[in-house]
């Protein structure tokens, strides 16, 4: 039924109804993100969208959500977590939220879109606590860059087995999870060692 009604919206709506969904649609209506993007994918496989367009389109409409979620928590943050913590679901989300925060900072960014539920929280967490807007888009938005590329891909792909994969979601997100894990780790420890060099050559040089 889901499967449906998304491509019911698409055939309706085109890309304007696409980048509204993934705005504002995620927050009215139940519908995992990971199957409105596999199943964009698979439009796009048969041609009924563009596969480049449609893919921007998605993407500007996560940022859009990520955005309006931060700029919430940086408006209103504090009236909504004291009305969030009412609900016994929401208060496990926040303190699943915090845990990763304390953890791992505005790294926790870069994968949160692979955790469903954490991936709109965290944003509003980070406008709430002030982190500035220029250091939350840089892990934000590429982390779900990244998460958009792989989603996508499985549905252009493999979109005759949306089911199969909706079905193992929770197992091939924590996999995905770990592979962005990983390949942030990488590129901050690549980032660090290149600084650490350069101070230590000019040091060298005695500059």
């Amino acid at each position: 039924m889901e499967l449906e009604l998304i491509l019911e919206i698409i055939e309706n709506n085109g890309y304007l109804g696409l980048f509204l969904w993934l705005w504002v649609g995620v927050f009215i209506f139940p519908v995992p993100n990971e199957l409105i993007v596999m199943t964009v994918g698979l439009s796009s496989s048969l041609k009924t969208l563009h596969p480049v367009l449609a893919f921007i389109v998605i993407y500007l409409g996560i940022l859009a959500a990520l955005s309006t979620c931060y700029t919430i928590g940086r408006l209103i943050g504090r009236p909504l977590l004291k009305y969030f913590y009412k609900s016994k679901r929401m208060s496990k989300t926040i303190d699943a939220s915090l845990k990763l925060m304390e953890k791992y900072h505005a790294f926790s960014l870069s994968f949160s879109y692979f955790v469903p539920g954490i991936r709109n929280f965290l944003p509003f967490l980070y406008g709430f606590c002030k982190l500035p807007f220029k250091k939350f888009a840089l892990f934000a938005y590429s982390g779900a860059l990244i998460w958009l590329s792989v989603t996508f891909t499985l549905g252009y792909i493999f979109g005759d087995h949306i089911d199969t994969i909706i079905k193992h979601e929770k197992e091939l997100l924590i996999g995905l999870a770990a592979v962005a894990v990983l390949f942030f780790i990488f590129r901050f420890s690549r980032r660090k060692r290149r600084k650490e060099h350069e101070k230590l050559h000019d040091q060298g040089l005695g500059l």
